[in-house]
């Protein structure tokens, strides 16, 4: 429920006395209790320390369930004999739903708490791995991974939120690279793990220890956080955080009437709110934009899910069901947009973040980061699991380089040299017209890809989170979240139809004159087949090793050329000073309170002319 804080300026006749009354200035109850927690936690170190371990071993679990369990879809995706549209079919829903889903995550965690929004992503997670380690169908496996989608999505993005709660700017991009450091622990042990699930055809237990593992990883933080949450409101630090919203505008109005506001320990308590639950209820699913959020949704699930779709389809794209899925997805795409502009009463993208340079182009760069990302990555990891006689272990070892060296690395300039240094990456990929299948060069790809990668994402995340104020941080984490994915189902729609074109094609090409069109669609569905049935020396391993290098041509080429657009985003991005302050436009504190002078952010005076605006803009000024 909302914390609805406010003030009304006004004066007694000789103007001496400031008085701030309780009127109609919205701040969410989650923000308003993460001020009042870091109240408390300043004057206790330890305290914050206990925060910042418990997160990070929330991290930990993340992180390793990150390093395995992708590896289990190689074998999940054969078991069903249905490999290329499995991958695809599942990026593209798991992207699409985890994306719509974050921003009612963020809004949830704001109008409830953080630790309410931990138990309810938790939730999710738990019964999706349970139904993935259970299910008999591609249905119940594509199903159960949508609400493991939807839970780790959540806590990733709830592990974000508190970070920009409780770290300054000067510290954002540290503590938010931080909760990235248990893949560097993780990456050594994540290929014994995965060796020794695989080696024994027990893929589906390596999906369901972590619907063990997270809930016990996961207690810390919500018994720590629960603690202080109560702690402060005890201590009435909540109404003293809540009234900090009415002291900033109190202040505000009487500096315009030339007068000081009220300052140091004025406090103005939280209105509590004398709505009906159905009145609570229909005022939450407007300021989620519940609506438009599933219009959303449906429109990119139904217009890209076609493209993993038509493979196994009758008649490839002559169906009719795929063409009505099609026309549909983008009529229902239509309609969002004119329901934002027309009748959203709170738009999921309000006005006040459309016209804010930086994270516009924060949402550009990620979104094709992550684009280009899938085209590239998609089939990869299969790639490497045929052309190369690895074991399980050595296989995950080099899949997790890329992980590793997106934790090493981590605001403006940085981020431009990062995005050099990952075209670069993606460019020693490519041997020629084929994939290269030197070890050196994947490897040397993996790292400079990872590399300049984890600069480019701490960027954009720093800077977005810096452009607006507390009470929108959540809602721009999360929407930079929803376009990062929307972007990299765009891409797997896109990889997809490439492959289904080319590999079938490639196999026949490359694959010795006896080899039949049963092996072909054998081959083509089925990586296991491939590495399981044939010596690496033998003719079929090595033509379905050409096939797999020349088809991934196509898509690494493709990639190549997107990863140059976020370079160009990047130019315009706006390089603020990271200082003490929760946010660059405020100048408040983490604890919600106005910072010294010394500490504030400094103010450019408006340019002279069209010349210096145009600099400026290039300057990230």
């Amino acid at each position: 429920m909302s914390t609805s804080v406010a003030v009304k300026t006004g004066y007694d006749n000789d103007h001496e006395d400031l008085k701030p009354t309780v009127d109609n200035i919205p701040q969410s109850q989650g923000v308003t209790r993460m001020e009042a927690v870091y109240r408390e936690v300043k004057s206790d170190r330890k305290t914050l320390w206990l925060i910042g371990v418990s997160v990070l071993v929330c991290a930990w679990a993340y992180s390793l369930d990150s390093s395995t369990t992708s590896y289990y879809s190689v074998d999940a995706s054969s078991y069903f004999k249905q490999h290329s549209s499995v991958l695809s079919t599942l990026s593209i829903a798991t992207s699409i739903v985890s994306a719509v889903s974050k921003p009612f995550i963020a809004k949830i965690s704001d109008i409830t708490s953080r630790p309410y929004t931990y138990l309810l992503v938790l939730l999710f997670y738990v019964l999706g791995y349970i139904v993935v380690a259970t299910c008999q169908t591609v249905a119940g496996y594509i199903v159960g991974e949508v609400f493991v989608a939807i839970g780790s999505s959540g806590l990733d993005l709830t592990n974000d939120i508190i970070v920009a709660d409780l770290a300054p700017l000067e510290w954002r991009g540290f503590a938010s690279s931080m909760l990235s450091t248990p893949f560097i622990i993780n990456t050594w042990f994540a290929g014994k793990v995965v060796d020794a699930i695989d080696s024994r055809g027990q893929w589906r237990w390596g999906y369901g220890i972590f619907a063990i593992i997270m809930p016990v990883a996961l207690g810390p933080a919500v018994a720590t956080l629960v603690y202080l949450d109560r702690k402060a409101k005890n201590k009435g630090i909540v109404n003293i955080a809540s009234s900090n919203a009415a002291r900033r505008a109190a202040r505000d109005d009487a500096q315009k009437e030339g007068h000081v506001g009220p300052r140091g320990a004025v406090t103005a308590p939280a209105v509590e709110s004398s709505e009906r639950w159905t009145q609570s209820t229909n005022r939450i699913l407007d300021e989620i934009d519940a609506f438009g959020l599933i219009l959303l949704g449906f429109g990119w699930s139904l217009l890209l899910l076609p493209f993993s779709l038509k493979t196994y389809a009758d008649g490839g794209w002559r169906n009719r069901s795929l063409i009505a899925m099609m026309i549909v997805g983008g009529l229902l795409l239509i309609a969002y947009v004119l329901y934002e502009i027309k009748w959203a009463r709170v738009p999921s993208a309000p006005r006040r973040l459309i016209f804010n340079k930086t994270f516009i182009m924060a949402i550009i760069i990620d979104s094709f980061y992550m684009l280009a990302g899938s085209i590239r990555g998609l089939y990869w990891s299969s790639y490497t699991y045929v052309v190369k006689p690895w074991s399980y272990q050595d296989w995950v070892y080099y899949g997790n380089t890329l992980t590793l060296a997106l934790c090493i690395a981590g605001s403006h300039p940085i981020q431009i040299i990062g995005l050099v240094i990952k075209i670069i990456g993606m460019g020693i990929m490519l041997d020629g017209k084929m994939a290269t299948v030197n070890t050196g060069a994947m490897v040397t790809a993996m790292i400079l890809i990872g590399f300049g990668g984890s600069m480019s994402v701490v960027g954009s995340r720093v800077a977005s989170q810096a452009s607006v104020p507390h009470q929108d941080v959540a809602l721009t984490i999360s929407l930079l979240a929803l376009w990062s994915k929307i972007g990299s189902a765009v891409g797997s729609a896109i990889v997809a139809v490439v492959w289904a074109d080319q590999m079938p094609k490639q196999l026949r090409k490359y694959l010795p004159s006896t080899a039949t069109e049963t092996d072909v669609k054998k081959l083509f569905g089925s990586p296991t087949s491939i590495r399981n049935l044939y010596e690496f020396n033998d003719p079929i391993r090595v033509g379905a090793i050409l096939a797999y290098r020349r088809a991934l041509y196509y898509c690494l080429a493709s990639a190549v050329g997107l990863a140059f657009i976020p370079l160009i985003a990047a130019l315009f991005q706006h390089n603020y000073f990271l200082g003490k302050s929760q946010n660059a436009v405020t100048n408040v504190g983490n604890d919600g309170l106005p910072l010294e002078e010394d500490h504030r952010q400094v103010e450019l005076p408006p340019p002279k002319n069209k010349r210096e605006a145009f600099l400026r803009l290039w300057a990230g000024k």
